[in-house]
């Protein structure tokens, strides 16, 4: 079942769905957000966006946004965007 989390960013509210199932115990988590879906990988202590994925248009701020609240909904002590 899809976990879903809102995230509030530059004074907008935003609510993704978790789409990889029991996403606690994962290293990759699958995103849809917008009617687009994005992989954010688990690299140490750190929540990335997967940068071998189609990024063109992306606000990186909100995905950097999306990979803090990974980093406290699933107990990482920070997070991190590939650039």
């Amino acid at each position: 079942m899809p976990v879903l989390l809102r995230i509030n960013y530059n004074n907008s509210d935003f609510i993704f769905q978790v789409l990889t199932e029991k996403p606690s115990t994962q290293l990759q988590l699958e995103i849809f957000l917008g009617g687009s879906t994005f992989l954010f990988v688990k690299t140490g202590n750190y929540w990335m966006l997967d940068a071998h994925q189609d990024l063109s248009g992306v606000d990186f701020g909100l995905m950097e946004a999306i990979a803090k609240a990974l980093a406290l909904r699933f107990r990482v002590s920070s997070s991190k965007l590939v650039g």
